[in-house]
């Protein structure tokens, strides 16, 4: 740009987009409105504390929102006067941001429509459209098109890792418009037909592995997991140092346990390692982190590189094929442990992880879709302790006395076998579905700005 062309802002990243940005604005089908001459409310979220307690409202947060589409498999809960919820509450049809996030994901949008009593996170920001000229649906499509994130890429500014946009750079915005309502809802039903589509591929990928709990239990004998009473005794005996009732309601789930043959403890044929190592700090890591996690992983999503000096603390030293077993109370709950992939270089995992190392004779994969049933799942859970629920840590040791099945090396294949079977089809189900996707946002983005230039 030459230097009397540069006004209003210096960063070189919007600049860099403006040409791409006019080139592909410059002829669209309908006229291009920013986005705050449709708006009736535009609003930052609540910044008070939330927890995994549920008490309260629920608590829409950055995490929930996902690039197309809601994940409201973790929910935090917050306890708010009537003021404030009036304040806070969400209302079908509003439309949330991600104002603070990766560049990738900053600016992501989706429209709520959830049922009953909600409020949103001060990561967030609601705008609530006049509907009488734009659809949210609509809004939302285009804006989730390369042509609405060419936009927020285009205005999102990077501070210390981060990359945020505020409110009244979303007002300036520009969404092609029918004038005509319907339209935009013939536009829109197309995009929800190809919503559909994607949602069926993805919920019969998950179905896929939610179905081993069942394949699981059935290889060892169990036709299914023992609901535990919400009401039970124990004897004087079986009090030793802790008190709280969800330790031993773990307790009752593990009598249940109908293996036949040997059942030995993991601890005694596995390396539940609970005592994280120091290591040399001043050479190159990669580092696994809880949050690299997915609610439904099937192996780790992202791995931190060359983090050198900056890794403080304590952490394991992990390689190929360990379990790592977030011990967290609500990462248990959830499922977040996976097999450790083939590495690049020496990797750490955080404390906040156990590390299981299988030894001689044992499949991890079988040992690691064991340990994700919900029965040990409520086991583990119910064995971890802390202040508060949401603050439960399953201790080393405590997972190295639960009761294990001595299963026989064809049992372990088959069940290893059968979740690597139900893994690729499941990742070949989400590549279609994705693809699908892409294919439907670029038809949706030509509907309104014409096909793009050919490169």
């Amino acid at each position: 740009m030459a230097r009397g062309e540069i006004t209003g802002r210096f960063d070189v990243n919007f600049w860099r987009l403006t040409p791409l940005f006019h080139e592909r604005f410059s002829k669209p089908l309908f006229p291009a409105v920013a986005l705050g001459q449709c708006v009736e409310l535009v609003q930052y979220g609540c910044s008070a504390l939330a927890t995994s307690v549920p008490v309260g409202v629920r608590m829409l947060r950055m995490n929930n929102l996902q690039n197309d589409g809601w994940d409201l498999s973790e929910l935090k809960y917050i306890e708010m006067g009537e003021e404030d919820l009036d304040r806070y509450r969400l209302e079908s049809g509003d439309l949330l941001f991600n104002r603070t996030n990766s560049k990738e994901l900053v600016g992501k949008c989706e429209v709520f429509a959830e049922p009953g009593d909600w409020v949103f996170a001060s990561y967030l920001i609601r705008v609530r459209l006049d509907t009488a000229r734009v659809l949210p649906q609509f809004a939302s499509d285009f804006l989730n098109t390369r042509a609405g994130r060419l936009q927020i890429d285009r205005f999102s500014r990077q501070i210390i890792g981060m990359t945020n946009i505020n409110a009244e750079e979303l007002k300036e915005i520009l969404i092609p418009v029918p004038r005509d309502v319907e339209k935009q809802r013939k536009l829109v039903g197309e995009m929800d037909a190809a919503r559909a589509t994607r949602r069926a591929k993805l919920t019969e990928a998950d179905a896929l592995l939610a179905g081993l709990d069942g394949f699981v239990l059935a290889a060892l004998g169990m036709v299914s997991s023992p609901k535990p009473k919400t009401v039970f005794a124990i004897r004087n005996r079986q009090v030793t140092t802790w008190l709280n009732a969800e330790r031993y309601c773990g307790m009752q789930l593990e009598t249940h346990l109908p293996f036949e043959s040997c059942v030995e403890q993991v601890g005694t044929i596995l390396d539940a390692r609970c005592s994280p190592e120091k290591e040399d700090a001043a050479a190159e890591w990669d580092w696994i982190r809880i949050d690299d996690l997915s609610s439904r992983p099937w192996q780790v999503e992202s791995v931190r590189t060359q983090l050198g000096a900056n890794i403080a603390g304590t952490f394991f030293e992990v390689q190929e094929n360990d379990i790592l077993l977030a011990r967290l109370g609500p990462t248990i709950l959830n499922a977040k442990f996976v097999l450790c992939p083939k590495l690049k270089r020496r990797t750490v995992a955080s404390a906040e992880f156990i590390v299981i190392r299988c030894g001689a004779g044992w499949n991890p994969a079988a040992v690691l879709w064991l340990l994700r049933t919900q029965l040990y799942r409520d086991i583990m859970y119910k064995r971890s302790r802390g202040a508060t629920p949401s603050r439960f840590r399953l201790d080393g040791r405590d997972l190295a006395s639960i009761p294990f099945p001595n299963m026989k090396p064809a049992v372990q294949e088959r069940i290893a076998a059968e979740a690597r079977r139900r893994r690729e089809s499941a990742r070949r189900l989400r590549a279609e579905a994705e693809a699908d996707w892409q294919a439907a946002k670029r038809w949706f983005e030509a509907q309104l700005l014409g096909a793009p230039p050919v490169k």
